[in-house]
């Protein structure tokens, strides 16, 4: 029921998007453009230096559009998230305890960005790219493990843009705090992992795990070493990795709720 419900809100979002044609175009292109900045930016760096810790041109586009693509996927799905915070403020999360349905896909399906097509779009062309400068050893194992790492890299930035929204519960005001690990940490997936400092690496392997989700899984689908020596299954754990910090997020949302009080307005 519930996800029937879901579908349903998602329509209308859409629908009322897709309204006004001329204007969803302008902002695809717009959100396309800003993002091919990004991309243009690393073309260009190694036009000066041929390899970043042991990573050519055509595999650091590779990482690029894997977390383009994710970061993108997250950001239009998650998109109520992002003024979750106005939702407080005004009290309109009071209705949304009072309705039959789960309070997160509530949020979820209350904004769906299609804008965010155009860096998605850019995502696809990074990849495209990559696949043109380097020669992938496809195997069927690695065929059917892609969509499984973009899945589960989606679901990291999901719960990622969930925290911030959660931590409106206490503090009312939304937080730009979170946005250093959710588009910061887009920014640093793109680029492999062991050429940051430990403690950043630390942290975005065993707390935020996107280099487990993203970096570890690249080894393994361009058939790469890993400089930082870590065991050969880690390449293979993106959806546990995955799995684990949505169930701990969940369980933040679900003691936010538990936490609101609502601002009477």
């Amino acid at each position: 029921m519930e996800a029937r419900l879901y579908r349903r809100l998602v329509a209308i979002q859409l629908r009322g998007q897709m309204r006004y044609r001329t204007s969803f175009a302008v902002q695809v292109i717009g959100n396309f453009g800003i993002h091919l900045v990004e991309l243009a930016g690393i073309l260009i760096l190694f036009q000066r230096f041929n390899t970043l810790g042991g990573w050519r041109v055509g595999e650091i586009a590779f990482l690029y559009g894997l977390s383009a693509i994710s970061l993108n996927l997250a950001n239009g799905i998650a998109a109520g998230c992002a003024d979750f915070d106005e939702q407080v403020r005004r009290g309109a999360f009071d209705r949304v305890l009072t309705r039959p349905i789960g309070t997160f896909t509530q949020v979820l399906a209350s904004d769906i960005q299609l804008r965010r097509l155009g860096g998605l779009l850019q995502g696809v062309l990074a990849f495209v790219i990559a696949l043109r400068l380097i020669d992938v050893p496809w195997t069927a194992g690695r065929v059917l493990y892609l969509p499984v790492v973009i899945v589960s890299a989606t679901v990291i930035f999901m719960a990622l843009f969930a925290l911030e929204a959660v931590l409106c519960f206490w503090t009312t005001e939304g937080t730009e705090m979170i946005n250093a690990f959710t588009y910061g940490g887009g920014e640093l997936a793109s680029y492999p992992i062991h050429v940051f400092d430990r403690w950043l690496r630390r942290l975005f392997l065993f707390v935020i795990p996107l280099g487990f989700v993203i970096y570890a899984p690249a080894l393994y689908l361009l058939d790469k070493p890993d400089p930082l020596g870590l065991p050969d299954w880690t390449r293979f754990v993106a959806p546990l990795a995955a799995a684990a910090f949505a169930l701990a997020t969940a369980a933040i949302w679900r003691l936010g709720v538990r936490h609101y009080r609502s601002t009477g307005s």
